[in-house]
């Protein structure tokens, strides 16, 4: 985990705006956010570093606040934004604020049950509230741009690989269709309540190809799981691998974006080297060393 001190004084000062109770605050991650846990509110507060404009973070962020309202106003279990005024927006940090779910379960990892909901999340009519479109790099670029512990052929390469496929995707047909998607589905956004299964981490939600929901799991290679957990989730959703041609295209790209929680970090030096081990195995190409998650 990386050194959670640089969080703290942003996590005190929204506490402060959002007059939260920040007292006894236990980190619960730091990656992409550092997610903290406000035990005498029962509140769960996700921080996100903001070095350079936030126009476009900002947007996401108050799609995922209405997005999760709406999606509570149809029943569907996912995590639901407390009622303050939010995203919030301090000292070069972007805030959001969400009920606490107890959890029954941390480590277990459900595809079938993110399958079942993916499906249900993709059969829901639109949302009548402004959606971005879907970015499946995220804040890549941006956060290349101000990282410093990168090299500048590395941070050249990875630009022009970005704009490499993010021209592909533009051109491509998606055979699910476009429509409502969470953005950043994987089985690690479960949270297992005693009640039901509920989805988590609404930050990159959005619209665009169904197929962005699948790739997370679809990656099992990458990260070193078993094939059967991928055959397991597409029978869940109902569709076949071999009827998603535009797959590939969507995993090198998710493959990029999986850097950006590593740039943030990177002057951690857990997360550097993680970094550095995952940019040169892009280079070469290969896919069969697993990266390893922090």
């Amino acid at each position: 985990m990386a050194d959670p001190a640089r969080y703290l004084t942003a996590l005190a000062a929204v506490c402060a705006q959002s007059g939260l109770d920040g007292h006894h605050a236990r980190t619960l991650h730091i990656r992409a956010n550092a997610v903290f846990h406000l035990p005498r509110e029962g509140v769960v507060v996700r921080l996100r570093s903001a070095p350079g404009p936030t126009g476009e973070v900002m947007e996401r962020l108050t799609a995922a606040i209405q997005v999760t309202r709406w999606l509570h106003a149809q029943g569907f279990p996912a995590t639901e934004p407390i009622d303050v005024d939010q995203p919030m927006a301090v000292d070069g940090y972007l805030a959001t604020f969400w009920r606490y779910v107890t959890v029954t379960s941390e480590a277990k990892r459900d595809v079938s049950a993110l399958g079942h909901l993916l499906r249900r999340l993709h059969g829901l009519p639109t949302p009548a509230v402004k959606i971005p479109a879907a970015n499946p790099l995220g804040s890549l670029r941006t956060d290349l741009r101000h990282c410093h512990a990168l090299s500048p052929g590395n941070r050249d390469w990875l630009l022009a690989r970005a704009s490499e496929l993010d021209q592909q995707f533009s051109a491509t047909q998606w055979v699910l269709g476009i429509g409502l998607v969470h953005g950043d589905a994987h089985a690690g956004n479960l949270l297992h309540s005693p009640e039901e299964v509920m989805l988590c981490d609404w930050d990159s939600v959005s619209c665009g190809p169904r197929e962005l929901d699948l790739v997370p799991t679809s990656m099992w290679r990458r990260y070193g799981r078993a094939r059967s957990e991928w055959d397991e989730f597409c029978a869940a959703y109902h569709v076949s691998p071999h009827d998603l041609p535009g797959l590939p295209l969507l995993q090198q790209l998710r493959e990029l974006r999986a850097l950006a929680a590593y740039v943030r970090n990177a002057a951690d030096p857990a997360f550097k080297a993680e970094l550095t081990r995952r940019i040169s195995s892009l280079q070469v190409g290969t896919n069969t060393a697993p990266w390893r998650a922090l």
